[in-house]
């Protein structure tokens, strides 16, 4: 049985709740719904600042493993700022698996947004994966996260799959159902630090369309390369994956393993639009289906 959802709160308690801590009380500003994720709501806290708050029990380690992990990155990735946790509130009875306070990074979320420039896009966002999945992961203080077998991934890829079938929103169902059932060999994969959930919703541009943040870091391991690569075909736009491959040094393979990943995150986007209401996802689901089946047709030979 899964854990119940934590309420959420309305701004005026985010406000009751930061008022607590005296070394934030300087921080308080207009406190604003911002929006929610798989796994944390977030509140606009003046300007500059942003409050996350986990939605699940539990949540709460992730949160502050994830501060840790920000503060080690920040000056190894300078190719986009990264979030700044100021602040790591303690449990308390609104917020019981406690939150954070982060300076906000530029931009605006891509998720839906037209690219002026896929090509530079997808190059500064190749160049960038490369230099993560290059850091030391011995010094990196992250945990494995791989599935040698992919079953985890193929068995929640078909029950978001059943989801948007029952509710009419995924043609072609049974051609994606084959595709899910191919996993891909994964028992040889080396482990790197990996974002864990790269795609467009954490990537942030300025108004040229330039990358200027990467966001939302609870779920960054050690696991395979792949699984950040999928948000690059995630974004159904084949010059941005072009340009990634021109900067990013991978085989034929790993791009494989890439589709099949972007393809389980396609089929994600649309259970969470229907079960959430939010049509965002449900284009960039849709989206990335139309560019994976491209994909498929048109990619090159692995090497």
């Amino acid at each position: 049985m899964n854990a119940p959802e934590l309420p959420s709160l309305t701004p005026a308690q985010v406000v009751a709740l930061l008022r607590a801590p005296p070394d934030v009380v300087s921080l308080l500003g207009a406190v604003s719904w911002l929006g929610a994720g798989s796994d944390h709501r977030a509140y606009a806290l003046g300007e500059d600042r942003v409050v996350r708050l986990p939605r699940w029990p539990g949540g709460g380690e992730a949160l502050r493993r994830e501060a840790r992990l920000l503060a080690w990155l920040a000056p190894r990735l300078p190719g986009a700022p990264l979030p700044e946790v100021l602040h790591l509130g303690d449990p308390a009875p609104l917020a019981p698996e406690g939150f954070s306070v982060a300076r906000r990074v530029p931009g605006v979320s891509a998720l839906g947004q037209p690219l002026s420039d896929p090509g530079a896009l997808g190059g500064a966002l190749g160049g960038w994966l490369a230099d993560l999945h290059a850091l030391n992961p011995r010094v990196s203080g992250l945990g494995v996260d791989l599935d040698p077998t992919g079953h985890d991934w193929r068995d929640a890829a078909l029950e978001d799959l059943r989801v948007a079938a029952d509710a009419g929103v995924l043609p072609e169902a049974g051609t994606w159902v084959a595709r899910v059932q191919n996993v891909p060999d994964l028992r040889e994969v080396g482990p790197v630090p990996i974002h864990g959930d790269f795609a467009a919703e954490h990537v942030h541009l300025d108004p040229a369309g330039r990358l200027v943040g990467v966001l939302d870091w609870a779920d960054a391991a050690l696991g395979d390369a792949a699984r950040d690569l999928a948000g690059l075909l995630h974004w159904g736009d084949r010059a941005v994956v072009q340009a990634a491959r021109s900067v990013y040094p991978a085989s034929g393979s790993v791009w494989e393993r890439a589709a099949w990943y972007a393809l389980c995150r396609a089929l994600g986007d649309l259970a969470f639009a229907v079960g959430e209401g939010r049509p965002a996802y449900l284009g960039a689901g849709l989206r990335a289906l139309t560019g994976l089946r491209g994909w498929w047709t048109n990619a090159p030979p692995q090497s």
